[in-house]
């Protein structure tokens, strides 16, 4: 297996842990508020927002278990690339991605963002993220830990996750919430929530104004050397109720104008208390064993 990282901090999660972009918020109702204004209209924007994903059934996730397909864009006439996966999460910073790869492919990983990854044909990978630990059990069946800048990567997207700051962070001291005014994204009449933290993150929220529910999750980052500003943008569409909680079922992931990758899910499960055990090295390197013990008696079965 051959594993290619390009770091950018950005947003994820679909569902916990892990959902292009319209033009900038018109300038109209914000600029007319106070801050204090702002912040009060923002806030009741939200509270219809979490009430149109599920109110108390979404904001007490504590895990989820989702899977589907990954697909990213190839040349004309090339053959597309997708990828099934599964992927756990126990809140607010456990995760476990399974992949099951058909043919060699190189997998844009739909929580990370902008991770590339390469495996071999008719592997089955495992990348497990805790806290300040993260491994990967390879198509070779070895455990190994992820590099440092790809954990770091990984707990700067948990902090900048739209899931885990509508749920948790919007409350916290430090983040300050702005109404951002109204847009229009694809076509429908759509407003803006703009967030900042102590640490200088910057993120928008776009919102169907008639629906409520979440459109665009925008993180916006800015290089230290050039001054170039990136922006990084996960889509949602094609909500359904599942568990009671309103989850988007293909999720479109882009940096500034290119199109990274979209996420079809096929099947969404939330707090069926899944076991911590799951997201250890142990649990990797348990995995390991049994598919090696599996192959040499498969071999064994075919002589």
């Amino acid at each position: 297996m051959r594993l290619k990282f390009r770091a950018v901090a950005i947003m994820i999660l679909v569902l916990g842990g892990a959902w292009t972009c319209g033009g900038p918020a018109i300038a109209g109702q914000s600029q007319e508020l106070l801050p204090e204004q702002s912040a009060a209209k923002a806030k009741q924007v939200l509270q219809q927002v979490i009430t149109a994903l599920g109110g108390q059934a979404y904001l007490n996730v504590r895990d989820s278990e989702c899977a589907g397909r990954i697909w990213q864009p190839v040349p004309v006439g090339s053959r597309p690339d997708t990828t099934d996966f599964r992927d756990l999460w126990l809140l607010p910073d456990k995760n476990r991605t399974e992949y099951a790869v058909k043919r060699e492919q190189t997998i844009l990983q739909f929580m990370m963002g902008s991770e590339e990854a390469r495996f071999a044909p008719g592997s089955a990978t495992v990348v497990v993220f805790a806290g300040s630990g993260g491994w990967i059990l390879d198509s070779k069946k070895h455990v190994e830990n992820e590099p440092e800048d790809l954990v770091n990567a990984f707990n700067e997207q948990v902090k900048s996750d739209m899931n885990n700051m509508l749920r948790k962070r919007m409350n916290e001291p430090g983040v300050d919430v702005q109404y951002g005014g109204t847009d229009i994204i694809d076509l429908r009449e759509a407003e803006w929530i703009e967030f900042t933290d102590s640490d200088r993150r910057e993120m928008r929220l776009g919102i169907d104004q008639h629906t409520h529910l979440p459109m665009r999750w925008v993180v916006a980052t800015r290089n230290p050397d050039t001054r170039e500003r990136t922006e990084v943008i996960m889509s949602y569409t094609q909500y359904m109720a599942l568990d009671g909680v309103k989850t988007p079922l293909s999720l479109e992931l882009s940096r500034n104008d290119h199109k990274l990758s979209q996420t079809f899910l096929t099947e969404c499960k939330y707090n069926s208390s899944l076991d911590p055990q799951l997201f250890t090295r142990a649990a990797l390197e348990q995995r390991a064993a049994e598919v090696t013990k599996k192959g040499s008696k498969d071999s064994k079965s075919t002589k």
